[in-house]
């Protein structure tokens, strides 16, 4: 056998075993989907999101629903967008700060370090840092949950952002410039709007991080029966509804409905994910 049929073979024989090592991850996932969709696809009705409240009423905020899950996950989406709102000011700026102003020296490397490092923690170490905070200040709250979650998904607003800065090519900063900009103005209309798409992905996989977030918010701002949505008040989220349900089912009817919470949880997740890839392949498509 010549060398030329050896080294195709060899090739056959590595891309094969890529190939399936593709297809395990994308079976693995398949199977967690499927397990989870046809085990709870038979709890998803009115009732399951309602209770016995009327529905329109309740999404109107005319009345409560103290059976279903709606509760849950208008706790869920205020955590989300409190954690967001909370992180994308000091993700964004800090990561053009890094690289549009800063110099590579010890100062940025120590950021970055720092960045990298709070985004390896644990998080029952946010949770319990979050429940000493809250105990020191208004107590586990809506507020606390929030201001947790946003430094769990800082460092991944920080890294998109930066990424997105990195992948603007030099060639538009320098014209900009030439043309009698100055470095600000540059960064507002000519980096911000090229870097968007990997900014906006970031976001948006931050606010997947909060939405399934257990740990954290067991300590800080999740229980199992809410008043109401209020910044110091405790709320219901999807995920520790999960785990309560999950780990004291009394029948067989509670754990069908433990996974539809989990079915739920992996369709928001979809849909986030579907969204960000939809917003940086339009952004792709107006900028080229």
């Amino acid at each position: 056998m010549n060398n030329s049929k050896k080294a195709k073979i060899e090739e056959k024989i590595v891309f094969g075993i890529f190939y399936m090592f593709a297809f395990i991850v994308v079976g693995i996932l398949f199977t967690i989907v499927g397990y989870v969709f046809i085990n709870g696809i038979g709890a998803i009705n009115m009732e399951f999101f309602f209770g016995d409240s009327n529905p329109i009423n309740v999404i109107l905020g005319f009345e409560r629903s103290f059976d279903g899950i709606w509760n849950s996950i208008i706790g869920t989406l205020a955590l989300v967008i409190l954690s967001i709102l909370l992180s994308i000011p000091f993700g964004v700026l800090g990561a053009i700060y890094l690289h549009e102003y800063a110099s590579d020296n010890k100062l940025t490397q120590t950021i970055r370090f720092s960045s990298d490092s709070l985004a390896g923690l644990p998080s029952i170490v946010f949770g319990i840092f979050g429940y000493a905070l809250a105990i020191k200040t208004v107590g586990p709250s809506l507020l606390i949950g929030g201001l947790t979650l946003s430094f769990m998904v800082l460092p991944i607003i920080m890294r998109a952002t930066e990424e997105g800065l990195k992948s603007v090519a030099p060639g538009l900063r320098e014209g900009s410039l030439a043309l009698g900009a100055t470095k600000w103005q540059t960064i507002t209309k000519v980096v911000i709007p090229s870097a968007l798409p990997q900014m906006i992905t970031g976001i948006i996989l931050a606010m997947g991080r909060s939405a399934e977030e257990t740990a954290a918010i067991m300590f800080t701002a999740a229980t199992a029966f809410s008043f109401g949505i209020g910044l110091f008040n405790r709320v219901e989220t999807l995920s520790f509804s999960l785990y309560v349900l999950s780990t004291e089912y009394s029948n067989a009817e509670e754990l069908k409905m433990a996974y539809g919470i989990a079915l739920v949880l992996i369709a928001i997740m979809f849909v986030l994910f579907t969204i960000a890839n939809v917003v940086k392949n339009r952004f792709k498509l107006m900028q080229s």
